[in-house]
């Protein structure tokens, strides 16, 4: 199964917008083909995201792993500063409400091994965040962590950052939310916009 790969980078001397840090990144999109969307945070401008799909998690880390690695990334070391990187299992990036003006994207990290459970549960509050708006939802989970820990990643579309905001302070009154937010050892909300 196709994994998506989400990155974290911190600019270095250079803004989001920068002509020079759109085209080195569709260059690396090009050269890897990964159909790789890239997205710059509403709350601190200072990050951006990389969204990118690959044929399986073991492709990725042979690229990454390769003398390849440093020719197509080292072009862009003086302008990203690397956070991190998750994988998870997606079937592509039609998936994704890539055309919203905003892209949301939720971590939530479980320990307990109460899989059947989180399914049930992230898959119920993906079905009501499709059921408040016209974006598409998806969810995923992570395919590259040990066994011992769970997380899963929601994707949701919004008109704006505000929208998505009131609509999740209203959602955690809901009870299924509420017990889902309760076994998460950790919740991650990350608001972005794309930068192309």
């Amino acid at each position: 199964m196709a994994v998506l790969e989400i990155t974290q980078l911190r600019l270095r001397k250079v803004a989001a917008n920068d002509p020079a840090l759109i085209q080195s990144l569709s260059a690396v999109r090009e050269k890897l083909q990964t159909n790789s969307q890239f997205y710059n945070c509403i709350k601190d401008p200072a990050l951006i995201y990389i969204l990118g799909l690959w044929p399986d998690l073991k492709a990725h880390q042979e690229f990454l792993d390769s003398p390849a690695r440093d020719e197509v990334l080292g072009p862009q070391e003086d302008m990203l500063q690397f956070c991190w990187t998750v994988h998870v299992k997606l079937d592509g990036m039609y998936l994704l409400p890539l055309e919203a003006p905003i892209l949301a994207m939720e971590r939530l990290r479980f320990k307990k091994k109460c899989v059947e459970f989180l399914e049930k549960a992230v898959a119920k509050h993906t079905q009501q965040l499709q059921g408040n708006h016209s974006f598409k939802t998806a969810y995923g989970w992570r395919c590259d962590v040990a066994q011992e820990t769970y997380e899963a990643l929601v994707f949701t579309g919004w008109e704006n950052a505000q929208t998505h905001g009131s609509f999740t302070a209203n959602v955690a009154d809901d009870n299924d939310t509420a017990i889902l937010h309760e076994q998460a050892e950790m919740v991650q909300i990350i608001r972005c916009r794309n930068l192309e």
